[in-house]
């Protein structure tokens, strides 16, 4: 068995690195982070405690940004979709920035059902971002 002991980071696709270190930094607060001197290619990496998100500027990148169109109907709402996710303090927290920076919150603040709370939005480049507070 493989013995996981944490999730390193996120890769993603951006379109526009600005807008994207912009959500990243300025709402999330995270921090860019050196690159490995052999990396040629147009990335970026950025932190927040143990939280790394990983940016592939698009030119550079094998596929395009952003997930796919969703299927959102009946009981399938934007929680049942391809997304990563924060743990987070306090949602209230949370939406007051999302607030603050005029990103739309797409679901919640609402219960997920172990006791967390949790809610949805989108980064520039349309990744679906849930974050919640630990149950």
């Amino acid at each position: 068995m493989i013995d996981i002991t944490d999730l390193n980071h996120v890769t993603i696709i951006v379109r526009d690195v600005r807008a994207a270190e912009k959500f990243y930094c300025d709402v999330l607060g995270m921090e860019p982070l050196p690159l490995p001197p052999a990396f040629t290619h147009a990335t970026s990496w950025y932190r927040k405690g143990n939280a790394e998100i990983h940016m592939v500027h698009v030119v550079d990148a094998a596929q395009t940004p952003g997930d796919p169109k969703l299927n959102v109907y009946g009981d399938k709402d934007h929680s049942r979709a391809r997304h990563f996710a924060f743990a987070v303090q306090d949602i209230d927290q949370v939406v007051s920035e999302l607030n603050r920076h005029g990103i739309p919150i797409i679901l919640g603040p609402r219960p997920r059902g172990d006791g967390a709370t949790q809610l949805f939005c989108y980064d520039p480049d349309k990744h679906l971002i849930e974050f919640h507070t630990l149950p």
